[in-house]
């Protein structure tokens, strides 16, 4: 018993002997010029099948720095090769995680002042003591120079049990500063010539700073600023590919995450697909016409034909007046358009750039628009089906006598057809807006001007051409007649839009709205007899105005679209469309009635095991926008179709049940 406790003691004095002189001392620290290179062991002891964690420590001069794994534009991180005695096994290196280097104009990745490098060692069942343990380290330190530097440590092992230290405990303090999984969700996407790296927050985390360090050479520019974006729930950031074409199949590397009071970092190691989802990029050239385009086939879109009526109207009762007269309304009809499309185009660029996942028909997004809307159309209808004159310009838009020449009337109308044409996608406008939003910039803003040409053409030409308008009829009592009927679309589109509000919320809110749409006829009833007592019920008819979601309208489907259904379905090899939708898009409706909704589709789908997947955008949903931005759009609808294992088909915006078959039947 008492020579067991001796033999413990020695071995324990032993142990610590070597700590403080360890045995070959001199080959455990290597001198270099600018550095100092020493070998730390957690302990100089270790049994059969012992894991021991060993520190490459290098202390550099002041101002000096050293690499990462991945050096950046410039440099060569450490290379460690071990001289081991068979059986033993030694990791890779566990790199801590980098800081960025500026050498203007190149970008670098390293660390200043001092770093330790981290090796696990591997101990087989059978061991020869004692062990000695060599590393032939290469490494640069740089400054405005750098200086290759070759050294070999190494130290000397016995058996024993490994004792805890202070150098055990630093060293595993600084392994758990090591980068980790990353804990949040994340997926990158490649669109146009950038990529995005997407990562959802919990509890509204809010980070200050970002920073991704590729762990390959050529995956991104290292120089090129890394923008970052933040909403409440998501992040992204925006990083620019590197000009040398790599074969690079992961998006791997470390991300440095801030949220103001600690740091950390974390791994990335994502699949790169950059053609999956990045859709067929488009000139600015190639987008400014399809905006134009786009614009045009806009005005014989369904949603725009309540609105325009109103100018239909206007042509007739001017057409046979005074040419400059018409000429006049036509531009002001024109200038609201314009100013309005560029309105709506910077606001969304504005909230982009604030982090919101925004996108085209935003605002039908929200009750309180909606309702408002609703609140409008009525108040016209009844306009149009009564006698009464309004002295509000808004109102002025219900009046079309032939003594009227107010031309604050035609900007108006231009300013209402652009609000309540955004939730219809016209042919070509898709890929024109996802370019204009996810390209922010100058370009942006001639893309919404083309699509505000393009809308406002036909007026401009028929105001241009007085011979065109001649062959409209004259005016006459058959136009009070007309306007009267006009009150009907009016009062559908107030229709459409409750049942909008319908699923955005609650049955309660909804019935206020609806009354809220009542009191507002009623109001402009009152308004001959009595003005106070209109004001007061209009006022009333705001209270009533929802503003808020109902939490309990979710639709829990099992056809409902989510990012992760739709890779597992990939990941089984099964066909998947997507249908990217909204209650308020009245094209994405047109299509499903014609195309989706037809028995011979559902009976082809079901043939080929084709699975249906509906995203619907009716409410705001910044993980269906992501997606959306993902395939280079910012509206709906978008219809995507997704063979087994094969990259996914857009289809256009406007389907047919001949179309949309003669997709289906290419699925194997």
């Amino acid at each position: 018993m008492l020579l067991n406790k001796l033999q413990n003691k020695i071995a324990l004095l032993l142990s610590l002997a070597f700590l403080i002189y360890p045995l070959n001392a001199s080959n455990q620290v290597f001198e270099a010029s600018n550095s100092t290179l020493t070998i730390i062991p957690e302990s100089t002891q270790v049994e059969n099948r012992d894991k021991l964690l060993v520190g490459l420590n290098f202390r550099l001069e002041p101002g000096w720095h050293t690499y990462w794994m991945n050096p950046g534009d410039a440099g060569e991180g450490a290379d460690i090769i071990w001289k081991l005695p068979t059986g033993i096994q030694s990791s890779d290196i566990l790199w801590p995680g980098p800081e960025t280097i500026p050498v203007d104009p190149l970008m670098t990745y390293g660390y200043e002042d001092e770093i330790t490098l981290l090796t696990e060692l591997s101990f087989p069942t059978k061991l020869e003591f004692p062990i000695n343990i060599e590393a032939e380290v290469a490494w640069y330190t740089c400054k405005e120079i750098c200086v290759p530097q070759k050294g070999i440590v190494s130290f000397n092992l016995i058996k024993g049990k490994k004792i805890e230290s202070k150098t055990s405990k630093k060293l595993h303090n600084i392994r758990r500063l090591i980068p980790t999984g990353i804990p949040y969700s994340h997926r990158v996407n490649k669109i146009g010539d950038k990529f995005i790296l997407e990562l959802e927050l919990e509890n509204q985390e809010k980070i200050n700073y970002i920073k991704f360090f590729p762990e390959e050479y050529g995956l991104i520019d290292y120089s090129s600023d890394q923008l970052l974006e933040q909403n409440n729930k998501s992040l992204s950031l925006t990083l620019t590919p590197s000009f040398i074409k790599q074969n690079i199949n992961n998006f791997k590397g470390v991300i440095k995450v801030n949220n103001y009071d600690k740091t950390n970092y974390y791994e990335i190691d994502l699949p790169l697909k950059p053609t999956e989802k990045n859709p067929t990029s488009i000139s600015i050239a190639t987008a400014l016409f399809f905006a134009f385009l786009g614009g045009i086939i806009l005005n014989v879109m369904p949603c725009v034909f309540p609105i325009l009526s109103i100018k239909i109207l206007s042509f007739i009762n001017h057409s046979h007046g005074s040419r400059t007269k018409l000429i006049n309304h036509g531009l002001m009809f024109s200038s609201g358009v314009l100013i309005t499309f560029l309105s709506i185009g910077l606001l969304l660029m504005l909230l982009k750039s604030g982090g919101e996942y925004i996108g085209w028909g935003f605002q039908l997004q929200s009750p309180l628009i909606v309702t408002l809307l609703m609140y409008l159309f009525v108040g016209i209808g009844v306009v149009f089906m009564s006698n009464i004159v309004l002295g509000s310009k808004l109102a002025s838009l219900g009046n079309f006598s032939s003594e009227r020449t107010d031309l604050s009337s035609s900007f108006l109308t231009g300013v209402l057809a652009v609000i309540v044409a955004s939730p219809c996608t016209a042919p070509f406008m898709g890929s024109a807006l996802g370019l204009a939003l996810l390209q922010p910039g100058y370009h942006s803003i001639f893309i919404f001007i083309s699509l505000g040409l393009g809308f406002s053409l036909p007026y401009i030409v028929l105001t241009m051409n007085p011979e065109l308008l001649k062959k409209l009829p004259k005016p006459g009592k058959w136009m009070e007649t007309l306007k009267q009927f006009m009150a009907f679309p009016m009062w559908a589109s107030a229709i459409w839009l409750a049942w909008i509000l319908s699923s955005q919320v609650g049955d309660n809110e909804l019935m206020l709205a609806i009354f809220g749409s009542l009191m507002v006829a009623t109001s402009i009833w009152m308004l001959e007899k009595s003005k106070i007592f209109a004001l007061i019920i209009i006022i009333l008819s705001l209270v009533l105005i929802p503003t808020e979601y109902d939490s309990n309208t979710e639709n829990i489907e099992d056809s409902t679209y989510t990012i992760k259904k739709l890779e597992r379905l990939r990941t089984e090899n099964i066909p998947v469309f997507v249908n990217f939708t909204a209650d308020w898009c009245i094209t994405c409706k047109v299509n499903e009635t014609v195309a989706l909704n037809q028995s011979e589709v559902k009976k082809l789908m079901t043939q080929k095991g084709i699975v249906y997947l509906k995203a619907d955008w009716t409410r705001k949903d910044e993980k269906i926008a992501q997606d959306l931005y993902a395939y280079g759009r910012t509206g709906v609808p978008l219809y995507l179709l997704f063979p087994s294992g094969e990259k996914p088909i857009i289809l256009p915006e406007l389907l047919t049940e001949d179309i949309l078959l003669s997709y289906l039947r290419e699925i194997n």
